[in-house]
């Protein structure tokens, strides 16, 4: 993708489709938007007037662009009212354009936002990488199972102008366009993977995966197959996949930068590549999406994938788990009790709680390489969903600043977080006659249980930290702007994560 930062006139720059980011309200347009309306003879406000524009943050009008300019289309897209934050905005927006040029087979862009119209505006790092995330996620389709018919081949960005009138930033902006856009990269391969259906995705074709990323990438892998875990003790996770035809096994990718390493950390992903229930078997309906119960091990797979590509100074860990939960011959049963690797035993109360069973195994194995931090996501609880809605993660853990700064980046990447409690006390639900743990606790509160049984397979005085994906990593309807199926929340994230924290 060719990336240009300039301060050409906007009716002078030949593109596919010219982008104004204008606010809604609070004063002045600038001289680039006052340059166009000259040159299209005016009207430009009233235009928008009559489309109900309101300047809400990530609203898009586009129409055909009036003689007087070099573009084919226009789109004015609203950054909120003057004075508050963008990079959100910014994002929705260029995600939007980015689905609109791609789907006309347009391949060309030129933004003019209002923060960057003079030096030492709002147009910081932050905004101009979401611009290249956007510019990639935008681009994203799933539809390599279907005919396309007489429909036109989607086309991809391959040019991107953005004005800025200082010159000596233009460098920095522009390599953080291609950072987000890298960060784009690694979010759409996680989406592939969470989009593609279990016949598609199971623990072999992820492993194929994963040793292709490896070789790629330059990565180094190990790969524990069913006799190999357990020799390792990991009653709980072979418990899970017993009942499946495709053999379970655990694959750990493994990033190391050339440089200094500022810290190392392991990331934990859940990879139950089906979710039939077990012998709790789900209704008809809720299988239906369960190709998506992998959705931990695409982002720590696109999460390593933006380490590598970024060379970041970070060490990063990726483990994952995968198994298919299904009911064949040999499945497991309701109160059978199993014993994890690290020697607690299980009573397994519900076989369609399973992925803690398996991240339990998971995450003992990460503790062992004796990382800096610990952190696990996972598809895990209905729950969340209902306390946090579609769009919003559930974070908890034991490393206060390892949350706070999760959090934080979660916030800057636009993919949000809401800490949980994990109050000892509640532990007592998590009780079993019969063995050292039972894997559900009971109705209520039933993220929070999860955290706390999994916090039971981390060593004292290692930083964890948990996060539910379950409402974020896959969407059964368009919300807010973001499409149907696998978001590869959160891939960016975990990125900006690894990066600035």
């Amino acid at each position: 993708m060719h990336i240009e930062l300039g301060s050409t006139r906007p009716e002078n720059l030949s593109t596919d489709v010219l982008v104004f980011g204008i606010h809604g309200k609070g004063g002045r347009r600038s001289a680039a938007w006052r340059s166009l309306n000259t040159a299209i003879g005016g009207g430009l406000e009233r235009l928008l007037r009559l489309q109900s524009w309101s300047g809400r943050p990530g609203e898009v009008v586009s129409f055909p662009a009036p003689a007087g300019l070099r573009a084919r289309l226009v789109a004015v897209c609203g950054l909120g009212d003057k004075g508050t934050g963008v990079v959100g905005a910014v994002r929705d927006i260029t995600t939007k354009v980015s689905a609109l040029t791609t789907k006309a087979g347009l391949g060309r862009v030129a933004f003019y936002l209002e923060p960057a119209l003079a030096v030492g505006g709002s147009l910081g790092r932050p905004t101009v990488q979401a611009l290249g995330e956007g510019i990639e996620n935008g681009s994203y389709r799933f539809d390599r199972h279907q005919a396309r018919g007489e429909a036109p081949e989607p086309s991809e960005i391959d040019s991107v102008y953005l004005y800025f009138a200082g010159r000596k930033e233009r460098p920095l902006l522009a390599a953080a366009i291609e950072r987000g856009a890298i960060v784009g990269r690694a979010t759409n391969m996680a989406r592939d993977l969470v989009n593609e259906p279990a016949n598609m995705i199971n623990p072999a074709t992820l492993e194929a995966f994963a040793r292709k990323l490896a070789e790629d990438r330059g990565l180094g892998i190990t790969v524990l197959d069913r006799d190999a875990c357990a020799e390792r003790g990991m009653g709980a996770f072979l418990a899970v996949g017993r009942g499946a035809s495709v053999p379970p096994r655990l694959v750990h990718l493994h990033y190391k930068p050339a440089g200094k390493i500022r810290k190392t950390v392991a990331l934990v992903g859940k990879a139950v590549t089906f979710d039939s229930g077990g012998l709790c078997l789900k209704p008809a309906a809720s299988q239906a999406t369960m190709k998506m119960d992998m959705g931990g091990s695409a982002a720590v797979i696109g999460a390593i994938a933006a380490a590598a590509d970024l060379a970041l100074d970070v060490e990063v860990h990726a483990i994952f788990a995968a198994c298919e939960n299904m009911t064949g011959a040999d499945a497991y049963h309701t109160g059978d009790v199993v014993t994890a690797a690290n020697g607690k035993t299980i009573e397994v109360l519900n076989t369609d709680a399973e992925g803690r069973l398996t991240l339990a195994d998971a995450l003992h194995y990460a503790g062992g390489l004796e990382p800096d931090l610990i952190v696990d996501l996972a598809t895990l609880t209905g729950a969340v969903v209902v306390g946090l809605g579609p769009t919003i993660g559930g974070i908890m853990g034991t490393g206060r600043s390892l949350v706070r700064d999760l959090r934080a980046a979660g916030d800057r990447a636009g993919e949000p977080m809401w800490e949980l409690p994990l109050p000892d006390e509640y532990k007592e639900l998590l009780k079993s006659k019969v063995a050292d743990l039972a894997n559900i606790g009971g109705r209520w509160g039933g993220a929070i249980t999860a955290g706390l049984f999994l916090s039971e397979f981390v060593d004292k005085g290692m930083p964890w930290a948990h996060i539910d994906i379950a409402g974020p990593a896959f969407l059964d309807k368009p919300i807010g702007g973001r499409a149907y199926g696998a978001t590869g929340y959160p891939v960016r994230a975990l990125t900006e994560w690894l990066a600035y924290s």
